[in-house]
């Protein structure tokens, strides 16, 4: 049996799981902590660390020489530094590399909502389409495109992402330069829109 690990790396928390390669859908180990971003880019690497270090101890093994990771953000194609990330301390960090000397593994990094869009391209509700938009109202309002079973960034990585596109003209100024950005009226930590009070998720 094949072991695959994964980490989402989110705004609020650091979630990982292990499954068997064969049954992706029930995790063997499923495990979360803070990501406690406000005390700035070491320390998340350092919440990363521990992270996996638990998930080896829960599941009594050796971390694997490949993890994939879902970002905030996007790893940018040339630069190979992290870009557009609600987690401001990410941005300009050479987020991979990083994790790689720090952990010992192969880090495989992909847009947390370019994630979403290919597990439900492949294993959800989007399974047999050719073509998959994938939206996340979390921290910040990410998207993702998942394309003939594949996520697909484009040539700057960004495809599919819409949380920066302007929403109401003259709106409230976004931490990436613009204003009245999506972001700034529907995600977690937006103000609500026209001033109703909404929920994002079920129960919420």
């Amino acid at each position: 049996m094949g072991l695959v690990w994964g980490i989402d790396l989110g705004g609020t928390k650091v979630e990982g799981v292990i499954c068997s390669s064969d049954n992706l859908s029930a995790p063997l180990v499923r495990e979360r902590i803070p990501t406690e971003s406000e005390l700035g880019y070491e320390h998340v690497l350092a919440q990363i660390q521990k992270l996996l270090q638990g998930m080896s101890h829960t599941l009594g093994a050796e971390a694997p020489s490949r993890i994939g990771f879902g970002t905030p953000g996007t790893l940018d194609p040339d630069r190979q530094t992290l870009k557009n990330s609600n987690t401001l301390c990410l941005n300009g960090q050479p987020l991979k590399r990083d994790l790689e000397q720090l952990l010992g593994v192969e880090a495989v990094l992909s847009n947390d909502a370019n994630c979403f869009a290919l597990a439900e391209a492949v294993l959800g509700a989007g399974r047999n389409a050719r073509c998959v938009f994938g939206v996340i109202p979390g921290t910040g309002a990410g998207g993702g495109i998942a394309f003939d079973g594949e996520a697909w960034g484009g040539r700057q990585g960004n495809a599919g992402e819409w949380g920066h596109n302007p929403l109401l003209p003259g709106g409230a100024a976004c931490y990436c330069g613009k204003s009245g950005c999506v972001e700034q009226k529907l995600s977690v930590s937006a103000t609500p829109l026209l001033g109703l009070e909404y929920h994002l998720f079920p129960g919420g």
